[in-house]
């Protein structure tokens, strides 16, 4: 299990979802039983990707344990006993799947398994959501990544494609959607990148990372997957017809990019973690607020006006996910506030990456795109005529960086 040599290692995976219980966990069926003391387990795991794993930890009831989620205890799975032969479960059939055909998924019944325990029995959900959280924050390192290939291949034909005489970027319309498709994918990379340090830290014993990681995690799986769904689907039209054909990535790039939202809990579920667990139980917000505000104080070189308007729609995005965690009728307002809470806190990461020495000061640009399309209000019945929007785009569809002292005058 610890063997860094690929072709000696144990692969790893989880199962969780049951036809009883996808994302109520807490009506999962599966059963364990202590016999002659060894553990059993007895039951059907109904969606288990990497299905033919060395080790899959998995959570069942102990008998005579309570019902819901605290009777639930984890456990260590293995494909083969001791003696090396196959431990008694089956792989009913594989998933028949829209996209990532590559890693196959299947429906396991356990006949009797031998199994592990992990932990304390009553802890088994708690322990299991480390591991969840884990991979939640690889979903949002996938969906940026995709998205990052989305943009290159959209940008790559707008730049070489000619119609009616000139190269498709250089049109309005089209420029539009290439940065509805880089903004997003922007986004991502701060986030992922800045979640990825909390957990480094939290890992190193800091309590403040420890608090800030518990918020960042669902934030970065609800927003940047369901981000990935329309900048696929954008760089596939950017592309046309071709980008419909099988013989492009595009639409495999579509089918993969809609399994992040139902993996590791819908779009819903990470909704009501960040606002109703996170803030309004571990108030787990107040330690993001603490790391943004440090991070604005530190980004001097970017205007003051800016990172001032930047600090009061941080503190506003902050106090709305409060209000709704603690009028339970508003619970509604869940997507809205979480969504809100990861604007506020892309456009101030991005505006401290460009306050960096020697960083490209673009990504400036990006959070004031922020500011004003997600984190302002909008009349969609005026026309855009924002000059600094054009001047913000010819910077951003260039291929070149630039200094803040080349910008500043556009983040007023």
């Amino acid at each position: 299990m610890l063997s860094a040599d690929a072709a000696t290692q144990w692969k790893g995976t989880q199962f969780m979802t049951e036809r009883a219980g996808g994302s109520d966990v807490g009506a999962i069926e599966t059963t364990a039983s202590c016999e002659d003391g060894v553990w059993r387990l007895y039951g059907d795991k109904w969606f288990c990707s990497h299905a033919d794993a060395d080790v899959a930890l998995l959570l069942a009831r102990p008998e005579g344990a309570p019902p819901g989620t605290k009777g639930l205890a984890l456990f260590a799975l293995p494909r083969r006993l001791k003696d090396g032969r196959r431990n008694t479960y089956r792989i009913v059939r594989l998933k028949d799947k829209l996209g990532t055909r590559s890693m196959a998924s299947g429906e396991i019944r356990l006949e009797g398994a031998v199994a592990y325990l992990v932990g304390e029995a009553d802890h088994g959900l708690k322990q299991m959501m480390e591991q969840v959280n884990l991979s939640r924050l690889s979903h949002g390192v996938r969906a940026a990544a995709m998205m990052r290939r989305c943009v290159n291949e959209a940008m790559v034909c707008a730049r070489s494609r000619v119609a009616f005489g000139k190269t498709i970027i250089e049109y309005p319309l089209l420029r539009r959607q290439l940065l509805k498709t880089a903004v997003p994918s922007e986004q991502a990379l701060s986030m992922f990148l800045f979640a990825a340090d909390a957990m480094d830290r939290a890992n190193a014993g800091s309590k403040e990372a420890e608090d800030c990681l518990r918020i960042l995690t669902p934030l970065l799986k609800f927003r940047a997957c369901r981000d990935n769904i329309p900048v696929a689907t954008g760089a596939m039209e950017v592309r046309g017809g071709n980008g419909y054909i099988e013989e492009w990535v595009q639409p495999r790039l579509v089918r993969d990019a809609h399994i992040g939202v139902l993996w590791e809990g819908t779009s819903n579920i990470n909704a009501l973690d960040i606002v109703i667990r996170a803030v309004g139980k571990s108030r787990a917000h107040m330690a993001l607020e603490a790391e943004l505000v440090k991070l604005l104080d530190t980004a001097t070189a970017i205007p003051a006006p800016f990172r001032d308007r930047l600090r009061e729609v941080l503190d506003r995005a902050l106090r709305f996910a409060e209000h709704i965690a603690a009028q339970g009728a508003l619970e509604d307002n869940a997507r809205k506030a979480a969504s809100a809470l990861y604007h506020a806190t892309c456009a101030v990461l991005m505006t401290w990456e460009a306050a960096q020495s020697g960083a490209d000061a673009r990504r400036a640009l990006h959070a004031r795109l922020i500011l004003e399309h997600r984190l302002s209000p909008q009349d969609p019945l005026t026309p855009d005529e924002n000059e600094w929007e054009r001047e913000a785009t010819e910077i951003l569809l260039s291929e070149r960086s630039v200094s803040i002292a080349e910008i500043a005058g556009l983040l007023v």
